[in-house]
């Protein structure tokens, strides 16, 4: 199948319809991306193998973006010498099959059966529901390398090794083979699954199996019943004994722990005696370290304030010398603050002195800065008068530019050529006669009188010459030479041509018309000079300049306004402006050095200033750091003083204070002694009965527990024992009921076994024979893989006649090991061979989108040729986005997706 032409509407980015044609041979679709171009190769796919009345998303992303438009497609094609026409009308659900008869197209079939007759004469499937896959694609699986799939990862279809068959003439099976073979695999897929080959639950193996392991469960659980129901009634009688051993136990435990309750009652009594003791003691431990510590505090409080009164006199002798010190330098400092003050005085005088002067100076500055922007004016309106002056001269002289001055002077050498050529092949007529002869001469058609008497003269004729002399008659010449008519011609023509370059300027001489170019060309260097010069002398524009020297009238009036009337400085307005520059310039340089000298006088004050700020500060510091420590030693001994009042306010003295820690010592003593008697009696006394009687209180309470338990597990038992009974069925109907299964099932399984077994050796067959038939595309894949790699490596196909693996060095690997541009250059190899194998019963289609855009430029050469020779048996579509790659293609189609235009733009 080849395809000629493609047309398409409304689909994606082609809401206008186009059309690509297509050749046989090798077609190259090129353009950038998000051009068109896998739109273009989706659109095959898509009109051949889906069904016109699909609904799926994929139909419905095929309408422009935003739009509610209707997407249509129509694609030519060839197939066994014939020409056919499909048109789809997509979410429109139209389908028209067309076929070309005695040059006018014949409609075949629409709708569905349009549809269905397309499959049957391009190969492959229609989906039963969803979109297309490429195993539906028919030989398209295999020769269609769409983008982003280089790889075959799925089995190749029956189209593509039906086609193989015949190409190589081999045949599997006869009619009644494939009729028991058809038998087989019938009978294989009711009970087994295709591709896993397990055996199908809903088989009648499968429901069967299902049965007998129901009925093995149903037995299993009606022995355990059995097995259950027994080991209830063992169970309930075991636990009736114990239920009675607990019963007796109990009563045992209650009469055990009635004769404990004395002990228990002298344990608590001597328990909360010793608890007793030991809260008096412990209240006595805390009394007497109380007292201790009142005591130390009182102690502490008073030697603390004894340290406070030695340190405050050493602060006391440290303060009167340094009080002294800060008065002195106190006084100093006011004293150079008031120096300070004058020199600061006299440099405000000398500051505004030298304001002055710098406004006048200033004044003067603006002045002589007037003067030279009113001459830059004056230059810039002398330039612009000269411009404009000759610019005047240079627009009054027309003349031609070089181009056509060249052309008006090879025009007239043309004109001199051909009037030399004419006067060279020209007839001369010359007449001497001593007497009176008169009469009229005709030169080429001219015809002029002639009087001549005594003396000669002299005409030229190119064609013809007629003389008419009177009273004597006639003499006609002709040459009856065309060329010459010819050469006249064309010589008109040129001084016509010339006469139309020359009129629009003031003189057809040449030489006058160059001087008046060198002349104009001398005025425009002029033209060109002055502008330079405008430019640099009008960088800020005439109005700027303007502008500025508005500005420097305003700002001198200004200054001079600044002076005040009685200064010596007001009178410097109008004098001589280098002259006073000089001496306000002189002036300013005077007082700067008084003001240097008095800022230098002040600065050495204010540095001594400083120094002794500095020293204040520090003596200052120093000062109230020791009134602070003062007053803190001040503080701390009033706050002990206030703690010692509070802890003495009871009044006791210090031995009274001891006296009493005596007393409270002896008291904690006895108690203690007799604390350590009870001690020695708690584990006789106390812990034995309270532990003894812990026991029997916890065993009568697990007793009484386990009593309740036995009872509810015993009533529980006996109501499972009850269902059990009444659940109980006949375990000998179940068992023989297995036993006629398991017979069926054995006499099954060996069937499905041999159905298997027949459907592995039919298999095995088939393959073995593909394998044969794959041998030719295998041989044609690996000559042009030794062309594109060297002889690096040897494929090998599978059982399934796809690329597999491949031999390098000896030693065979999966495809997988290889880098993926290389297995990318062997599936399109694949394709290539496969397209040209099958091209000998009728050309194929063959398309690879990008196929070897991870090919480097060297195998790429290789590659280009191996493109070429097979497409010369078969129809060829690239697509690329480089089409640098395939510009060494002599004999290609190239299409161009940016020269595309809807099919009513021309």
């Amino acid at each position: 199948m080849n395809i000629q032409t493609i047309q398409l509407e409304n689909w994606k980015k082609f809401t206008e319809p186009i059309e690509i044609h297509l050749k046989d041979g090798l077609n190259v679709l090129y353009g950038p991306n998000e051009s068109g171009k896998t739109t273009l190769i989706d659109s095959i796919i898509t009109t051949f193998y889906s069904k016109h009345t699909s609904n799926s998303q994929k139909i419905k992303n095929l309408k422009p973006w935003g739009t509610s438009l209707h997407p249509r497609s129509s694609i030519t094609f060839t197939k066994n010498g014939q020409e056919y026409r499909i048109s789809k009308g997509f979410q429109e659900k139209k389908s028209l099959l067309e076929k070309m008869d005695q040059g006018s197209w014949m409609r075949i079939a629409e709708g569905d059966k349009a549809d269905k007759q397309l499959i049957e004469l391009v190969g492959g499937q229609m989906p039963t529901r969803g979109d297309t896959k490429p195993e539906y694609w028919g030989l398209g699986q295999t020769l269609w390398m769409v983008q982003g799939t280089p790889i075959i990862q799925e089995e190749l279809n029956d189209e593509t090794r039906s086609s193989m068959q015949k190409m190589v003439g081999a045949t599997i099976e006869s009619e009644e083979e494939k009729n028991v073979l058809k038998e087989i695999n019938s009978r294989f897929l009711e009970n087994f699954s295709p591709k896993k080959k397990e055996l199908k639950k809903k088989s009648q193996l499968g429901i069967l199996k299902d049965e007998i392991a129901r009925l093995k469960n149903d037995l299993n659980a009606s022995h355990e019943n059995i097995n259950k129901k027994e080991t209830l009634m063992r169970t309930l009688e075991d636990n009736q004994i114990i239920f009675g051993k607990n019963k007796a136990n109990l009563e045992a435990a209650l009469k055990e722990k009635d004769e404990l309750d004395e002990k228990v009652s002298e344990a608590n009594e001597h328990q909360r005696n010793r608890e007793k003791l030991e809260s008096e003691i412990n209240k006595l431990r805390t009394e007497f370290q109380s007292s201790k510590e009142r005591i130390d505090e009182i102690n502490k409080s008073k030697n603390e304030i004894n340290r406070i009164i030695e340190s405050n006199d050493e602060i006391n002798l440290q303060l009167d010398p340094l009080n002294a010190e800060s008065s002195n330098l106190n006084q100093k400092m006011e004293d150079n603050t008031s120096t300070v003050r004058g020199l600061d005085e006299k440099i405000s005088s000398y500051l505004e002195e030298k304001r002055i002067v710098g406004i006048a100076h200033t004044a003067v500055m603006d002045e002589m800065s007037l003067d030279g922007k009113e001459n830059q004016l004056k230059e810039i309106t002398d330039l612009k008068e000269d411009y404009q002056s000759t610019k005047e001269k240079f627009d009054s002289i027309l003349v031609p530019g070089e181009k056509e001055f060249s052309k008006i002077e090879e025009l007239s050498q043309d004109i001199r050529d051909a009037e030399t050529s004419l006067k060279a092949i020209g007839l001369n007529i010359k007449t001497t006669t001593p007497q009176r002869m008169s009469g009229e001469i005709v030169l080429d058609h001219d015809k002029e009188q002639f009087n001549l008497e005594g003396e000669s003269q002299t005409w030229t004729a190119h064609q013809s010459v007629k003389i008419v002399i009177d009273q004597v008659g006639e003499i006609e010449v002709t040459s009856g030479s065309q060329d010459v008519q010819g050469m006249k011609e064309t010589l008109e023509k040129i001084k016509t041509q010339y006469q139309e370059l020359i009129d629009p300027y003031p003189t057809s001489d040449l030489s006058q018309l160059k001087s008046l170019m060198n002349q104009k060309e001398s005025l425009q260097t002029d033209l060109k000079w002055l502008q330079g010069q405008l430019d640099k002398k009008d960088e800020k524009g005439e109005k700027s300049i303007s502008n500025e020297i508005l500005t420097l009238k305003n700002r001198i009036k200004s200054n001079w306004n600044k002076i005040p009337s009685g200064s010596v400085y007001s009178e410097c307005e109008g004098k001589d402006k280098s002259r006073v520059r000089e001496e306000l310039s002189r002036k300013i340089n005077q007082i700067e050095d008084v003001i240097n000298q008095l800022q230098k006088d002040r600065h050495q004050l204010s540095e001594i200033l400083e120094n002794d700020r500095k020293t204040v500060k520090n003596t200052t510091n120093i000062i109230v750091e020791l009134k602070t420590q003062l007053h803190g030693n001040n503080q701390r001994k009033e706050e002990i003083e206030n703690r010692l009042t509070r802890l003495t306010e009871d009044g006791r003295s210090i031995e009274e204070r001891d006296y009493e820690l005596n007393q409270l010592s002896v008291k904690i003593e006895q108690k203690e002694r007799a604390w350590n008697v009870y001690q020695d009696e708690i584990e006789e006394i106390e812990v034995r009965p309270l532990k003894t009687f812990e026991g029997l209180n916890n065993r009568v309470k697990r007793l009484d527990d386990e009593i309740r338990k036995q009872e509810i597990s015993h009533a529980g038992m006996e109501r499972e024992l009850s269902m059990l009974i009444a659940q109980s069925t006949d375990s000998s109907v179940l068992s023989e009921k297995l036993t006629q299964l398991e017979f069926k099932e054995k006499e099954l399984e060996t069937e499905v076994a041999a159905i298997k077994l027949l459907y592995s050796l039919t298999n095995f067959y088939r393959d073995n024979t593909i394998c044969k038939i794959s041998q030719p595309l295998e041989t044609k894949v690996t000559e042009d893989m030794d062309r594109l790699f060297g002889p690096k490596y040897a494929l090998k196909f599978d059982s399934k006649m796809k690329p597999e693996s491949i031999q390098a060095s000896g030693q065979e690997a999966s495809l997988d090991i290889l880098s993926f541009g290389t297995q990318e250059q062997i599936w399109c190899l694949f394709r290539l061979a496969l397209g040209s194998i099958l091209s000998s019963g009728e050309k194929q289609l063959v398309v690879l989108d990008d196929p070897l855009v991870n090919t480097d430029p060297v195998r790429m050469h290789h590659a280009l040729e191996i493109l070429e020779e097979n497409a010369r048996n078969m129809q060829v579509v690239v697509v690329t986005c480089d089409m640098d790659k395939y510009d060494s293609l002599s004999g290609a189609n190239f299409i161009s997706m940016d020269e595309i235009r809807p099919m009513n733009v021309k």
